[in-house]
């Protein structure tokens, strides 16, 4: 590559996941150059999601926890949540936790209906697609299919 080549321009912000306007949300339905790559992790999660059941996408929640007074704590929760074809409803709840205190200084997890099927501390957080993948495989071992 070019030494004078930019990594990233601003066509590489322009590929982002949108939503359609159906989507109750509480972030941009589409990305932006001012826009937090975290809301864009959010609508990731939410699309990858509807692509691997597939589902309809219903509503996405994204939400930064209290942060402690005391000790550094940055924390963020994407909920979710999408309708199948058979009617049934999958609310995935993704947490991502870096923290200067113990037990674990970086956490992640995700759930699925409840279920608890990944979770790792000081590790790369997963890709939307890879949330997508474990839920969808989630969801197929509850189904027994």
């Amino acid at each position: 590559m070019p030494e004078n080549r930019l990594w990233l321009t601003a066509h590489d912000w322009s590929r982002s996941y949108l939503l359609p306007e159906s989507v109750t949300c509480n972030i941009p339905h589409r990305g932006s150059l001012d826009g937090y790559g975290a809301w864009n992790l959010a609508r990731g999660v939410l699309v990858e999601l509807c692509r691997a059941l597939p589902a309809t996408p219903v509503s996405l929640l994204y939400d930064e926890p209290v942060q402690r007074r005391n000790h550094m704590r940055v924390a963020i929760r994407i909920t979710a949540h999408a309708r199948r074809a058979d009617g049934h409803d999958v609310r995935v709840i993704y947490r991502s936790e870096r923290t200067d205190t113990e037990p674990w200084p970086d956490f992640w997890s995700i759930a699925v209906n409840g279920f608890i099927p990944a979770s790792g501390h000081d590790v790369r957080r997963p890709s939307p697609p890879w949330i997508a993948h474990t839920a969808a495989h989630t969801l197929r071992a509850e189904l027994g299919l």
